[in-house]
């Protein structure tokens, strides 16, 4: 089976401080992947990376066998419609409804309002959004807004979805909820999933931990 991501020798560097070491990556369709290591072993970087959102000094990375595209129309387009993104704070819009919020991206891709908003109402039923979605952020808890971040991350039904310390800021209880919301989205949408995190608990029950250390795996 072939990787749906693959990355080759990534090597990155600020400056005289060098991230990431020749790093070797690959991610499977339907899988779902934790990877850890302590701050500043490089793991938000490699995301960056994966994301589309930076880009490595040299190195190679593949999506579904072609080449990232790696700037302009096409790398918005790609990080629109292939990937869905999730943050340890969310980054929701603050004046835009919840609603607002998760239909986004799908009217940057080119459909209509009502088809997004028919979207958008089923992925908050199944993420107990429904009777937030005209709430602004400021008026949801945290978990709400954790959920507001995932439906939107998932309107335009990517393949992958890429989550920075999602557990972040939140308790035993509310990281639980997070790994349910993020394992349904792989069994319900067949996404694949890489979630960078501290937490040992939400690593173990993915189905492969890889770990960073200085750049290069450990």
């Amino acid at each position: 089976m072939k990787p749906l991501i693959q990355a080759e020798h990534l090597c990155k560097s600020y400056g005289s401080l060098q991230v990431l070491q020749n790093l070797d990556f690959e991610l499977f369709e339907s899988e779902f992947v934790a990877i850890t290591g302590a701050s500043g072993s490089g793991k938000s970087t490699l995301l960056h990376l994966l994301a589309g959102l930076d880009q490595a000094d040299s190195g190679q990375l593949r999506f579904a066998g072609a080449p990232y595209p790696t700037q302009g129309a096409a790398l918005d387009r790609f990080r629109n419609q292939e990937l869905g993104l999730v943050f340890q704070f969310h980054h929701l819009m603050p004046e835009l409804t919840a609603l607002e919020n998760i239909v986004l991206p799908a009217l940057i891709a080119g459909r209509s309002a009502r088809e997004a908003e028919v979207v958008a109402h089923e992925l908050a039923e199944r993420l107990d959004l429904s009777e937030r979605l005209k709430h602004r952020p400021d008026a949801l808890s945290g978990g709400e807004q954790q959920r507001v971040a995932i439906a939107r991350a998932l309107i335009n039904r990517p393949k992958v979805v890429l989550a920075d310390e999602p557990s972040g800021n939140l308790d035993r209880a509310r990281s639980e909820e997070l790994y349910s919301l993020l394992a349904e989205a792989r069994s319900t949408w067949n996404v694949s999933v890489v979630v960078v995190t501290h937490s040992d608990w939400l690593a173990a029950r993915t189905d492969r931990r890889l770990h960073l250390q200085d750049g290069a795996w450990a």
